[in-house]
């Protein structure tokens, strides 16, 4: 979605609704991939709405759109202009109460490979999935694991999405074995 493409003013239906868990999902994935690129605690950024971005930030990013008010992108990142709230806040607060056992059990699934060697959005990502499965029982896992490859097959590389699939859905059999 935010790949180079042109700007097209009727791919806006495309994109999440504001209020549902898709987009809140979006937020996540946001948050939790600047927080992997400042260095920073969660809990500073939402205090100091340093995720919030601004009007002109936004122009800025998008500085190629013609049409930025019609385009796709602009309204993808104007979505961002506000605080999360509901469930993408949940899920963010959600990976960091319980980072450490999340991580733990992405490691136990990861084959001939590492977490910290994971590619920053890949391993945001893998967070949100494997929270949603290990601790969300409103979310089934299928529809955990389908959100997350969905997001990585749009912001991840090109076998993002194969990867995600494979690590959450081992983590998901592993908690139905436990």
């Amino acid at each position: 979605m935010l790949g180079g493409r042109l700007c097209h003013t009727d791919m806006t239906d495309k994109l999440p609704q504001k209020h549902s868990r898709t987009f809140a999902r979006y937020w996540a994935l946001r948050l939790l991939y600047q927080r992997e690129l400042l260095g920073r605690n969660l809990e500073h950024m939402l205090q100091d709405a340093s995720q919030i971005l601004p009007p002109d930030q936004i122009e800025d990013c998008l500085h190629s759109c013609e049409q930025s008010k019609n385009c796709e992108q602009f309204t993808f990142f104007e979505l961002f202009a506000t605080e999360p709230k509901g469930y993408g806040l949940q899920i963010v607060q959600g990976i960091e109460a319980h980072q450490e056992q999340i991580d733990e059990q992405l490691n136990t699934v990861l084959e001939h490979w590492a977490l910290y060697r994971m590619p920053p959005v890949d391993c945001a990502i893998a967070r949100i999935g494997a929270w949603e499965v290990l601790y969300n029982d409103e979310v089934p896992d299928s529809v955990a694991i389908n959100e997350a490859v969905t997001l990585a097959k749009e912001f991840g590389g090109d076998d993002s999405s194969k990867f995600v699939n494979g690590v959450l859905g081992k983590i998901a059999k592993l908690k139905t074995t436990s």
